[in-house]
């Protein structure tokens, strides 16, 4: 069991849909109903993480004995991540792993750990969301949701079928912009180039027909959902980190008895350095594996050029997603003077 958190974290949720502790029905005189956990997530069923968790629907099953079904929606069949969040306020979804995009949808004001060229580093993003966690957990809290663990997706770089080497060079192609992400809007449009928008279910057929040629992603999702199949090159160093984190419909953690809801986030607070570190050791591995099949380019040598591009970006979400202020703040906690 490679993710030993998730599953205990999983099987305590799963009294929230139950009803009843998570040691089993064996004693009870009649059968207790069969209750579904349903969880969204954009990874594969055939990725690292996909695979833990068919190691925790089986797990789950044997430790309620049946009583408790772990129903995974894998690879975006249930939707991109803006269709995950609608079905969550409706009640057709428990939860979902989510990235800065559906995060982003819950509370804009999240997105400024997205912000373009803000945060650089997993030791500033480290710093910066110790600092904020409490703020932004509690507007997670006012919209309804209890964030149970926070996550990283991996660092951003740009994939694509060409040499991308200065901003310029991005006006020239065909980039794929995740739709509902502003963030990622706001990059391309201070590049001056034309993005495609496309939902993530998309992108590869589109880089299959040459709709898309090229995506800004981390390695962790390049690799897993296979675009490096359709792509020559990669940039380096990597960027920004890709956010994410686990979220669950407030209501459904309230129902719960209140040691096992301490139980829930006492195991996020306990296992939290091994979740942080398990996502990077992920993307380091899979951007070395990308790195023998794909050619590197070194974007740093304009690094001027980027950095104008990403301030301005940044710049341009303030007042919309964060306020000016808390930018501000973020930019002191990294200890930099844009």
């Amino acid at each position: 069991m490679r993710h030993p958190f998730l599953l205990m974290l999983l099987l305590a949720v799963a009294s929230v849909v139950s009803g009843q502790p998570f040691h089993g029905t064996a004693d009870a005189e009649e059968p207790a109903p069969v209750q579904q956990l349903r969880i969204a997530t954009l990874a594969p069923r055939q990725s690292g993480l996909g695979e833990a968790f068919q190691d925790l629907r089986k797990n789950l099953r044997e430790r309620t004995q049946g009583q408790v079904e772990l129903k995974m929606y894998h690879g975006g069949v249930a939707g991109d991540e803006l269709t995950v969040v609608r079905k969550m306020r409706v009640g057709q979804l428990d939860g979902a792993l989510l990235t800065s995009t559906g995060l982003g949808a819950l509370v804009p004001q999240v997105l400024v750990l997205q912000a373009p060229g803000l945060i650089r580093s997993y030791p500033e993003l480290d710093d910066v969301r110790k600092k904020l966690a409490p703020e932004l957990e509690a507007l997670f809290d006012q919209a309804g949701y209890a964030l149970i663990s926070w996550g990283d997706s991996g660092q951003v770089r740009i994939f694509s079928k060409h040499k991308i080497q200065h901003p310029n060079d991005l006006r020239n192609v065909r980039p794929w912009v995740w739709r509902g992400s502003p963030t990622m809007q706001a990059f391309i449009d201070a590049a001056g180039a034309n993005g495609v928008t496309l939902g993530l279910p998309e992108v590869f057929s589109a880089l299959q027909t040459g709709m898309l040629d090229t995506v800004i992603a981390s390695s962790i999702g390049v690799l897993s959902f296979q675009w490096h199949t359709r792509l020559k090159t990669m940039t380096k160093p990597g960027g920004g980190i890709v956010v994410g984190a686990y979220v669950i419909r407030k209501d459904k953690l309230e129902a719960l008895p209140k040691d096992v809801q301490e139980f829930i986030r006492q195991s996020a607070r306990d296992h939290a350095d091994e979740i942080r570190e398990g996502g990077r050791k992920f993307d380091d591995e899979a951007a070395q594996a990308l790195s023998k099949r794909l050619e590197m380019v070194n974007i740093w040598r304009n690094k001027e050029a980027w950095e104008a591009v990403q301030r301005k970006a940044r710049e341009s979400l303030a007042g919309r997603l964060y306020s000016k202020s808390l930018l501000v703040r973020v930019q002191q906690i990294v200890g930099r003077n844009y």
